[in-house]
């Protein structure tokens, strides 16, 4: 028994080699099975100039043509304003808008007028006495001339003077007078009211802000980039903005949650570059903004920020490129003639929200890659998109 439990390791030691052998000589032989490389298959689309035209976008405020600040050149107490004399009330040239007690003026007036008839009564007597002291003197027998102290003319010059100032004080009380009626003068709206009626004003007193409604203007910022898509005006010394018609515009604002739209045309440039932001300002004039229209299109409003749309240049023989085309650092990619990427560096002159404008670089034809591949290297080899849906239809056939 003892013997044989000592040979029981060796004879599972020997069994475990023998399998083992079996295993070795009897291995499984892998089956050789050739490579095939899948090539990356891409979207394409092929190049033809085209005529593109330029949009420009910005945006700005509404500002009024003209703002007006009425000031008070009289003394007195307001009796008077007139109903549309509130903040957004609108007027026509020559509308009353408020009117100054005027009852002190007209005593004043009445009191110049007397004034006047005195002076005039002083001037009429000195003349006069002026005549007979000449008369007097003929009959005196005196050959010389008379002096002008004997003529009596530094009284006479004395009373005309005194005429022209009582003249010219009832000219200044008229005057005055009729300052003490605010009139429009032009059509417009109130932008902001500084007194009512019943308060005591004096010369020099702020009476309330306007602005002209005829048409209004909204000051547009534009890059240096933006300013060469559009044919601006470049007005010199001697020369009038009056006959330059600039491209049209679209302005378009939203208000309650509704967007609308005005149109409007470039009229000037300011003749500044702003020094923080190096860009020109144009001005874009929108005509009749506050009239009624038939769908009830609100005005505009001074102040309100608006986003225009300005009919730039039309640039001819370019190609447009959707953005998709475009890789990484201004680069696309072409797919040649024996279906290899070769990647190339373009100059874009206008951009769009979807779109890119080219026009040196590339050659009418080629195939523009639109599929997003960073790490392909050039003369890789690839598959048009279009070529395996045709091949795959073919295949469904047979």
């Amino acid at each position: 028994m003892k013997a044989l439990s000592r040979l029981m390791p060796v004879a599972v030691i020997c069994l475990a080699g023998l399998i083992a052998i079996f295993i070795l000589l009897n291995k499984p032989v892998a089956e050789r099975r050739h490579a095939h490389t899948k090539s990356l298959v891409v979207e394409t689309f092929t190049l033809k100039p085209q005529l593109f035209s330029v949009l420009v976008h910005t945006q700005g405020t509404v500002e009024p043509r003209t703002s007006t600040a009425l000031i008070s050149r009289v003394t007195g107490e307001i009796d008077h304003v007139s109903p549309a004399f509130r903040p957004g009330g609108f007027f026509e040239p020559g509308d009353t808008l408020l009117t100054i007690d005027s009852t002190d003026y007209k005593l004043d007036i009445k009191s110049a007028h007397a004034t006047l008839a005195s002076a005039q009564f002083s001037l009429q007597e000195e003349q006069a006495q002026s005549d007979q002291a000449a008369e007097n003197w003929k009959r005196m027998g005196r050959t010389e001339v008379p002096s002008d102290l004997v003529l009596r003319k530094p009284q006479l010059a004395q009373a005309h003077a005194s005429v022209l100032s009582a003249r010219a004080q009832l000219q200044k009380i008229q005057l005055d007078l009729k300052r003490t009626r605010i009139t429009a003068p032009y059509a417009g709206r109130i932008l902001e009211q500084f007194v009512d009626i019943g308060q005591y004003v004096s010369p020099g007193n702020q009476l309330v802000k306007i602005y002209a409604i005829d048409y209004a203007e909204i000051r547009l910022p534009l890059t240096e980039k933006q300013r060469g898509m559009i044919d601006l005006p470049g007005l010199y010394r001697g020369e009038s903005s009056q006959t330059y018609q600039g491209p049209e515009a679209t302005v378009r604002a939203a208000i309650g949650g509704q967007s609308y739209q005005w149109k409007g045309r470039v009229m000037r440039t300011e003749g500044s570059v702003d020094r923080t932001t190096r860009q020109v300002y144009l001005i874009v004039q929108v005509d009749n903004p506050y009239a009624r229209r038939s769908d009830n299109r609100p005005p505009l409003e001074i102040g309100q920020f608006v986003k225009a749309e300005i009919q730039g240049r039309v640039m001819n023989n370019v190609f447009v490129l959707p953005r998709t085309a475009v890789q990484a650092n201004e680069t696309i990619m072409v797919v040649d003639e024996q279906s290899r990427i070769q990647r190339k560096k373009i100059d874009i002159i206008w951009e769009t929200q979807k779109t890119l404008i080219v026009r040196d670089g590339l050659r009418v034809g080629e195939r523009v890659c639109t599929t997003y591949i960073p790490f392909v290297a050039n003369n890789s080899k690839v598959q048009l998109a279009s070529q395996v849906k045709t091949q795959n239809k073919e295949v469904v056939r047979q």
